[in-house]
């Protein structure tokens, strides 16, 4: 069963086009973009905005640990890198397939990781 009032269409092309989807009669409004668990998709399949949005989650995240983690001497780098690469390489990452991927988005999260 789908639940057409949480329901929206999406067309997955470079060029805009439109398209009518009906699911029991009802035609279900046409998106140009949509998050998905957590993930933010575009008709365009292009990943910039989602890229700029990780890139930004994980910079708000570095500032966070910068603050409460990094300056604290009591502990150890390795405890430091730990925590960097279970906290903010995971926020950068999410939803992005990384292997063989070469798209300038993908560049520049390898980049920062």
């Amino acid at each position: 069963m789908v639940s057409t009032s949480k329901s929206e269409a999406m067309v997955l092309d470079r060029k805009k086009v439109a398209c009518t989807l009906q699911v029991g009669g009802e035609v279900l409004p046409q998106v140009e973009e949509f998050k998905y668990l957590g993930v933010l998709f575009t008709s365009e399949e292009r990943m910039d905005r989602e890229t700029d949005r990780r890139i930004g989650a994980a910079a708000a995240v570095m500032r966070s640990m910068n603050r409460s983690v990094v300056v604290k001497k009591e502990l150890s780098r390795k405890a430091k890198l730990s925590l960097y690469q279970s906290i903010y390489v995971p926020t950068l990452t999410y939803g992005h397939d990384r292997k063989g991927n070469t798209s300038e988005g993908d560049i520049r999260l390898k980049c920062l990781t």
